[in-house]
């Protein structure tokens, strides 16, 4: 069964122009859309070249300048504990966390595309910062919930004055967990922690305090929306491809769990395959805008300081310049003999480009195959009305009217 999005008309627009224009034209006076593969890639790689952090906060107060530290090094030491993480044996905990947030929603209506962001986000948390005192917890978790809600726009009205200082004040307390939670293991009050600001910590005395609650804070608003939004869009999936589900079971059925969590990759390719497949069809965010920081020149084109461009992954995986068929879920294309066509490399970005691709693309893809593993052995969603379920893209591909139940098999 193909899937249908209510595309919205600056999209489709987009792509008309594209088909028409080429993949790199002006949107507005000083706002460039970069939907070509290459210029992407060259102008991301521009705009991030120089990774040097700002100053702490501390040193601008007193007006001096702090030791340069580059962004490089966060991500260097965050690859290495992420290594770690991302074991058979830290698959097992990040499975049995899900578990327990599935768990504790069998049996009950729930808003589906709700409940993906919930499972994975609040199970990728003490990836990020594990341990934290309860009080602190809750700080951070009502954060993530605000800036959830502001991305899939629950509510549907514009924020008043009050929600957004309440969004704003949610941020600083958050924050300040952080900072109480780095300090406190900086000055062993605290115990050290597999996560990812452990790292961080040792990181400290050149990086200052507030430069690290701005690294660690940085991952966990980035774990709160494109994580969920890919698992929601996975979902979508699984309750609406019965063929692809038979062969996935088939697949994962023999496997012991062990096996799985050593290397899923390997032992599931074809739930890889589908795993990659919705990450090209759905892949969270729609479009990226950034305000050149330089005067930017990529081939013959070039943006001056203050202007802005745009990226965007939905436009390049649905490019049927670089796609077969591109609008047609098919995993099978990434099977080597690729019946739908080759997959281009450069355009396909799931994770975004170097040298700032989500650090946790490995981490990302295994646990889009744990939740695929959960609810094709596990668990099964009865959906309410599955005829009402469709794909709407906003900030985010997000399917809607998903309402059902989880039930075990």
């Amino acid at each position: 069964m193909d899937a249908a999005p209510e595309e919205p008309d600056f999209v489709r627009e987009l792509r008309a122009r594209c088909a028409a224009e080429g993949g790199v034209l002006w949107i507005q006076p000083d706002e460039l859309g970069v939907f070509a593969p290459e210029a992407a890639r060259g102008f991301h790689a521009c705009h991030f070249a120089d990774l040097t952090l700002a100053d702490k906060l501390s040193d601008v107060v007193r007006g001096q300048r702090s030791a340069p530290f580059s962004w490089k090094d966060i991500r260097a030491a965050w690859l290495t504990q992420l290594r770690r993480l991302s074991d058979g044996e830290g698959l097992r905990q990040l499975e049995e966390r899900m578990v327990a947030l599935l768990e504790a929603r069998l049996g009950r209506p729930l808003d589906v595309m709700w409940t993906a962001h919930e499972v994975v986000t609040g199970s990728l948390l003490p990836v990020v910062v594990k341990a934290l005192p309860a009080a602190d917890l809750a700080l951070v978790q009502r954060d993530q919930e605000f800036k959830l809600r502001r991305l899939l726009g629950a509510g549907g009205s514009r924020a008043t004055r009050w929600e957004e200082l309440r969004f704003v004040l949610g941020q600083v307390r958050s924050g300040n967990a952080v900072r109480r939670e780095l300090r406190g293991r900086a000055l062993g009050r605290r115990p050290r922690q597999a996560d990812l600001m452990d790292p961080i910590v040792d990181l400290l005395p050149t990086l200052g305090v507030d430069r690290a609650v701005d690294a660690v804070t940085a991952v966990i608003t980035a774990i709160a929306g494109p994580p969920g939004a890919a698992a929601a869009s996975l979902l979508y999936e699984l309750t609406h491809q019965p063929e692809q589900v038979a062969r996935l079971v088939e697949e994962l059925a023999p496997l012991s769990a062990a096996d799985f969590h050593a290397d899923p990759t390997r032992t599931a390719p074809a739930t890889h395959r589908f795993v990659k497949e919705v990450l090209r069809m759905w892949g969270p965010p729609m479009f990226m805008t950034r305000e050149a920081a330089g005067d930017l020149q990529v081939d013959e084109t070039r943006l001056k300081k203050g202007q802005r461009f745009i990226v965007s992954p939905y436009l390049l995986h649905h490019d049927p310049k670089h796609w077969n068929a591109p609008d047609t879920f098919a995993p099978e294309r990434w099977l080597p003999e690729a019946p739908h066509g080759a997959c281009p490399r450069s355009s396909y970005v799931p994770f975004g480009w170097a040298p700032t691709a989500c650090i946790g693309a490995g981490l990302g893809t295994a646990q889009l195959m744990l939740l695929c593993r959960l609810l094709l052995l596990r668990y099964r969603i009865q959906l309410k009305d599955p005829g009402a379920v469709r794909m709407r893209l906003a900030a985010v591909p997000m399917p809607v009217n998903f309402q059902g139940v989880l039930v075990p098999r």
